[in-house]
């Protein structure tokens, strides 16, 4: 018993698949790739599964699943840009998590019978658009409740996404720029700032010298003079990154050169959200 399998069918399927996993996955961790990219990046995994299927690795199932990890940090890397780290493990899940929750549906409506390219697609359409209102909803929900948007930090081509409060009592703002000011747990940093880095502004105060590393100046960093609610003064140390979005129910603001103070010692910012947001950033 042999099946024929028809290799231009295999690309458009997985390519059309690959697409909107791509797809969902970037919304979910708030990447900023294009269309073209999320493309490319599909592309490439219905090149690598026609692969697959011209080499026949039956019998080698650990190099089949190292080269499917590979494909998958490779389509993530194109299409949503990230790179390193335990944001990409997650993003990698995730997609996973996605193709194996859209198998299962798919088997379960099409109970074994013939799947025709109406059906496909139909069924394809359905899962994007109804995983993707998933998403919309559950953000919007946070929103409102809660003044909580999910956020992206963007700094020489690395990306972080965490969640933002609004808070409408913070008018802080740069003495010399005049640009608003948001407070942020540096931790979250790690991804787009190297641990090194991040512990040479920690002592930046104990170390001035320090500043004076090209690193260093691209940041921008200087300290800033605060006041909280208490009437506690002191002062904070300062960067400048390269783009803030922030994702509310109704539009992505883009901020340009976003400044942040980093809250090295115990703050306000909770479990739930890393960064305090400036009030003037959404009017």
């Amino acid at each position: 018993m042999y099946y024929e399998i028809y290799i231009d069918i295999v690309f458009l399927t997985n390519l059309l698949m690959d697409y909107i996993l791509l797809r969902l996955v970037g919304m979910l961790f708030r990447c900023r790739g294009s269309r073209k990219r999320y493309l490319l990046a599909a592309a490439v995994g219905a090149l690598f599964s026609c692969f697959i299927l011209y080499v026949q690795l039956d019998g080698f199932l650990p190099v089949v699943i190292l080269l499917h990890g590979a494909c998958a940090m490779g389509m993530l890397w194109i299409g949503c840009g990230l790179k390193k780290g335990s944001l990409l493990v997650k993003a990698m899940l995730a997609m996973y998590m996605t193709a194996f929750l859209f198998g299962g549906l798919w088997e379960a409506v099409t109970a074994g019978s013939q799947m025709t390219w109406y059906v496909f697609l139909l069924l394809t359409s359905g899962s994007y658009l109804g995983l993707s209102t998933l998403v919309y909803l559950s953000d919007s929900i946070r929103a409102q409740r809660k003044n909580i948007y999910p956020v992206t930090l963007s700094y020489r081509g690395k990306v972080q996404s965490a969640y933002g409060f609004y808070d409408t009592g913070n008018l802080w703002t740069d003495p010399v720029s005049g640009m608003p000011v948001s407070v942020v747990k540096p931790e979250i940093l790690e991804p787009v700032l190297s641990g090194e880095l991040l512990n040479k502004l920690k002592h930046l105060k104990e170390n001035p010298g320090e500043q004076e590393s090209t690193e260093l100046l691209r940041l921008h960093p200087r300290f800033l003079p605060y006041r909280t609610v208490g009437q506690t003064e002191g002062m904070m140390l300062a960067i400048t990154l390269e783009d803030l979005c922030i994702h509310t129910p109704r539009e992505v603001v883009h901020i340009s050169g976003p400044v942040f103070a980093l809250a090295f010692e115990p703050s306000a910012l909770r479990k739930e959200y890393k960064v305090l947001l400036n009030s003037r950033l959404l009017h």
